[in-house]
């Protein structure tokens, strides 16, 4: 009986973020958009916090993994995309009617990029990395965003200009091969979780300055981390050929 309570734990999150990015949805619709992004940050909150308890409390299931890919897909997807729709596009003066249609594909575009990335999550085995920018963190970072852009008083047109190049290369990662550290074996290793725990107590104390500010570097640098990722990765392997190469010859 126990056991099957706590199996519901982790499931409830996974609702308590499916239920915020519907809420996120209802508040983009009326025009509420610091609502419709607060709601996006705390689905993803929730669904970091689902995967974590259910490995913590060893119930993971495959209910469980396809339950919260069905919740990333309307927090992390619908709600983000319309988001995209209703401040990037709609209520700025960069575009307008007939180029709404072109808003339209833009944010269509991020949700089936959002969709592709989880339908490869869920086919391909990863441990210490993900395959391609984490959806989470591409809405997360959207959201943060337009509270940013508030916080520092940034024309929002001047803005939106920006992000719309930034949506496209969103979707793109979430689509490529980047590899992402993926954060699942901390609890594993001595040395890394104490140095992650002492890192989260600093950026912790950090954020109370300005925590829109805070977030917004820390999940900007976890993108930016991928590609550094792979091209220390690639030039490793260039490196390494090369010295082969070089030892075969000297040992001709």
């Amino acid at each position: 009986m126990i056991r099957n309570k706590i199996y519901l734990i982790p499931n409830l999150l996974t609702m308590a973020a499916m239920l915020s990015g519907f809420l996120s949805i209802w508040y983009s619709y009326t025009g509420n958009l610091h609502n419709a992004a607060i709601f996006i940050i705390a689905a993803i909150i929730f669904d970091g916090l689902d995967g974590r308890i259910a490995r913590i409390t060893k119930t993971t299931s495959s209910f469980g993994a396809q339950l919260d890919s069905l919740s990333d897909i309307v927090s992390c997807g619908i709600a983000a995309a319309i988001f995209i729709f209703e401040w990037v596009l709609k209520y700025t003066n960069i575009f307008y009617n007939p180029w709404i249609e072109f808003g339209l594909i833009i944010s269509f575009l991020y949700l089936a990029s959002v969709a592709l990335r989880l339908a490869r999550f869920n086919s391909v085995a990863s441990n210490d990395f993900f395959i391609g920018l984490p959806c989470p963190a591409s809405a997360g970072v959207i959201s943060i965003s337009y509270i940013t852009a508030n916080d520092l008083g940034i024309a929002a047109q001047l803005y939106s200009s920006i992000f719309l190049t930034a949506i496209i290369v969103l979707s793109f990662l979430m689509v490529s091969k980047v590899s992402y550290f993926s954060f699942k074996n901390i609890s594993g290793n001595e040395k890394i979780k104490f140095y992650w725990l002492f890192s989260l107590v600093i950026v912790s104390a950090v954020a109370l300055i300005n925590p829109p500010i805070v977030f917004f570097i820390l999940i900007l640098s976890y993108i930016v981390s991928g590609p550094f990722i792979s091209f220390s990765r690639l030039f490793k392997r260039l490196f390494s050929i090369k010295l082969t190469e070089e030892k075969s010859k000297d040992e001709r």
